[in-house]
């Protein structure tokens, strides 16, 4: 299915005439993968942007914007944010930010907690004032309270426990085994690409 917005910007600097033939800028954005360069008989350019990625916001519960492909979905007062092929959601819990982009899904199943995944990422959290980011195609989780995890360029980061500070980046690793108790308050990094 094609939408196609169209919005038109006028800047008013003097005389309003003048501000219309001079100050007009025009903005156009459908549905399709393309973008293209037009010329108009006047000798104008308009540069015409299309994407299907879409744009998903919900706050509160409420559906507010849901364009494209992407989907954000929020139970309670919580805020969820998805864009370009992105899933979000702030499910159960309040004051919940969850924001995915770019082909990317984020979770939060708590209270207070700050989640990104950003460029075919992953992150989740589950507990309560837990901030945790993913971006470029690496994976962030955490099952607890007050934990601050970041996986960044191709790095996973899975932990359960509390307060723990985790930093992950090109293409690390640190994951708590599935069959160990929650461990808490520690520190740990990973970047095998300062290694040496």
């Amino acid at each position: 299915m094609k939408k196609t917005v169209l919005g038109v910007v006028t800047m008013c600097a003097g005389a309003p005439l003048l501000a219309l033939g001079v100050g007009t800028a025009a903005a156009e954005a459908d549905t399709n993968s393309t973008a293209t360069d037009t010329s108009t008989a006047t000798g104008t350019h308009t540069t015409r942007h299309v994407t299907n990625g879409g744009l998903a916001i919900s706050v509160g519960g409420i559906r507010l914007v849901q364009t494209g492909n992407s989907v954000a979905v929020t139970i309670g007062p919580n805020l969820a944010i998805a864009y370009n092929n992105s899933q979000a959601g702030a499910l159960l819990g309040a004051g919940n930010v969850v924001i995915a982009t770019n082909n990317s899904i984020a979770g939060s199943f708590g209270n207070l907690n700050r989640v990104t995944a950003d460029n075919n990422s992953s992150a989740d959290a589950l507990g309560n004032s837990n901030r945790v980011r993913a971006t470029n195609n690496s994976t962030a989780e955490v099952s607890g309270n007050n934990n601050k995890i970041t996986a960044d360029d191709g790095s996973t980061a899975s932990i359960s426990g509390n307060a723990n500070r985790v930093r992950v980046r090109c293409g690390g690793l640190v994951s708590d085994p599935l069959t160990s108790a929650p461990q808490s308050d520690r520190v740990l990094t990973s970047a095998p690409c300062e290694a040496g």
